[in-house]
């Protein structure tokens, strides 16, 4: 094998420690030749080392310089330009391993011969690789059905992207659904997600009711997914909602819920006669559209392959039970902002009539802003939308209750943008609202007598409602992939605009990066069947996950391979081999600078 090293001083870094001619001097019988550089990564010396290479053809090559962390793909590309198999390059890290931990100029030496050995006879067992080339598949999850997932899944689909929408409840559109007026204009909420909706029903969007994706595995271009999907009984796709169902059900276990979208019938299996077992289809036969009930439905376990996966899993509420000085969860009329919101609506508990637990319109109702927000105890930052909403409730409820007065308790009140003022501004003006400054949840307590009471520094408000308004939370379990794309409010506190927006860029982030190809470099693991054992230590060690049982023996996934070399380590069978990494090359390299060592200790002067 003709073997050829540059030597890079590396503008002088690694030449103020070793000299280039003393090492020259013992290593020029082990090589066909040894040239120096100033500085190999400069635009001009890469063209001299293209031309060299190509001029000599050496069958390897041994780097001298930096780290190959920092310079490999550079020194990758010179070879591939110059004719040479990038993986019969071989680096000697001189700088980081040698000149910046040395002192003494003679042991720098040493260490740089030890090292050069040890490459050297790696290299001579070492043959030529080759990237490997996988599809790329361009089909994207979409993984939440709220505002932000049905905005991408039908942007990617008109696209002409196939497009698979998992929502874990039975129903789409999220929390905006049980928002009958938006901020700040009083907008209707279900109106806004409604056509997207049946834009998703009447597509060839791929959706997933009722399901959870259980597994995730791989990286962008080529992702694995397993979904876990319940039944549904109800094709949403076909159900129009007109509740005939309904009122031939004997236990009432099927309903259209109009908070719930699409508007469709859904099934209670706990409540539903026929799903335990007994002899009944009154539902079926009441429907008008055929096989839109399916009781013989059952869960299923999907592998599905995809190239991307965006996550619009969208956010919850701080449980206000963990502030137990609130009293919610304890003291009736305590609600969170989500459920005060369920009440204002007209297809709500109270189809949007405010009344009291007892049936009785309040007379005083309080909104305790920053619940856990801004606090070093629960959640440090801003939720950035309540003030917005707690002001949109001021606004409903003196629509609804003209008479009623409103205590708004404040930590810090945040406005963002050109009309979030609007309603803040309504609500100073109005005069039985009053607003309240507080410092700490500390100085705030709720009671209960007759009525609810809070105690706020030496006052003692008399209430008969309290709407908190929690901190938002983020999804905390997120998968660290590459493909993974975050979108909403999954990521941080967004109103509805924003978290359409951000939807949309991430899919243009995603449409961008598509390619045709996936290129690997080929240290993917090989296993030797004849040496296997089928313990299935490899499959339980494999970080990547990318070895499977297929037929009662372990296989590997070479795409999803990145070439860590756990499962050589941990096969007790030595079953397992990793190309570019095998066990020969390793203990050459080992070996190599061991009687190096030995040459320089024993006999050679290295002064």
């Amino acid at each position: 094998m003709k073997i050829g090293a540059i030597f890079c001083s590396c503008a002088g870094q690694i030449a103020e420690k070793i000299d280039f001619e003393k090492i020259k001097l013992f290593v020029k019988d082990k090589i066909a030749w040894f040239e120096k550089f100033d500085l190999a990564c400069s635009e001009e010396t890469k063209k001299k080392i293209i031309n060299l290479l190509a001029l000599r053809k050496p069958d390897g090559l041994l780097i001298l310089g930096c780290s190959p962390k920092n310079k490999e793909s550079l020194f990758h590309s010179i070879a591939e330009q110059a004719g040479i198999n990038p993986y019969m390059i071989n680096f000697v890290n001189l700088r980081e391993q040698v000149v910046w931990v040395t002192e003494k100029k003679e042991d720098a030496l040493k260490k740089a011969y030890a090292l050069f050995n040890g490459a050297l006879e790696r290299l001579k067992k070492q043959k030529p690789l080759f990237e490997k080339q996988f599809p790329f598949c361009d089909e994207v999850m979409i993984v939440g059905g709220g505002i932000a997932g049905l905005k991408a899944a039908v942007s990617l689909s008109k696209a002409g992207r196939k497009v698979y929408l998992i929502e874990r409840e039975n129903s789409l559109g999220g929390k905006i659904t049980k928002y009958e007026k938006l901020f700040p204009a009083l907008s209707c909420g279900p109106c806004v997600v409604h056509p997207m909706i049946e834009e998703v029903l009447n597509s060839d969007i791929e959706l997933r009711l009722n399901s959870e994706l259980k597994e995730l595995k791989g990286f962008f271009g080529s992702l694995f997914a397993k979904v876990l999907s319940k039944p549904v009984y109800v094709n949403p796709q076909k159900c129009i909602g007109c509740g005939q169902c309904e009122e031939v059900c004997p236990v009432n276990a099927i309903r259209v819920e109009p908070m719930k979208l699409p508007a469709v019938a859904r099934i209670n299996p706990e409540l539903c006669i026929a799903l335990q077992g007994e002899d009944c289809n009154l539902c079926i036969k009441e429907c008008p559209v055929p096989d839109t009930i399916n009781f013989n439905e059952r869960g299923k376990e999907e592998n599905i392959k995809v190239g991307s996966v965006l996550w619009a899993t969208g956010f919850e509420l701080m449980d206000c039970k963990t502030i137990p000085q609130f009293g919610y969860g304890r003291f009736k009329d305590v609600y969170n902002a989500i459920e005060f919101e369920e009440i204002l609506n007209s297809e709500g508990p109270t189809k949007g009539e405010i009344l009291t637990s007892s049936g009785q319109s309040p007379q005083r109702i309080a909104i305790i802003h920053c619940v856990g927000s801004l606090d070093e105890n629960f959640y440090p930052y801003c939720s950035k939308i309540c003030c917005q909403y707690a002001f949109k409730f001021n606004r409903v409820i003196r629509q609804i209750l003209p008479d009623v007065e409103i205590v708004h308790f404040f930590k810090e009140i945040v406005l963002p943008g050109k009309k979030a003022y609007k309603l803040y501004s309504q609500a100073i003006k109005d005069p039985l609202t009053r607003i309240l400054r507080y410092e700490s949840l500390n100085e705030l307590k709720i009671d209960k007598e007759d009525s609810l009471i809070i105690y706020f520094k030496e006052y003692k408000i008399l209430c008969d409602i309290v709407v908190l308004c929690p901190a938002i939370v983020s999804d905390k379990n997120l998968p660290e992939l590459s493909g993974v794309f975050l979108a909403g409010s999954v990521k941080e506190p967004m109103t509805i605009e924003e978290a359409e927006t951000d939807a949309m860029a991430q899919i243009g982030e995603i449409l961008c990066l598509f390619k045709k190809k996936i290129t690997k470099q080929p240290f993917i693991a090989q296993i030797d069947y004849n040496k296997c054992s089928r313990c299935g230590i490899c499959l339980s060690q494999c970080p990547y996950k990318a070895i499977e049982i297929v037929e009662e023996k372990p296989e590997i996934i070479e795409v999803l391979c990145e070439g860590c070399g756990i499962c050589v380590a941990s096969c007790p069978s030595k079953a397992i081999d990793m190309e570019g990494y095998s066990e020969e090359q390793i203990y050459s390299e080992i070996d190599g600078i061991l009687k190096a060592i030995e040459e320089v200790s024993y006999g050679s002067d290295f002064t």
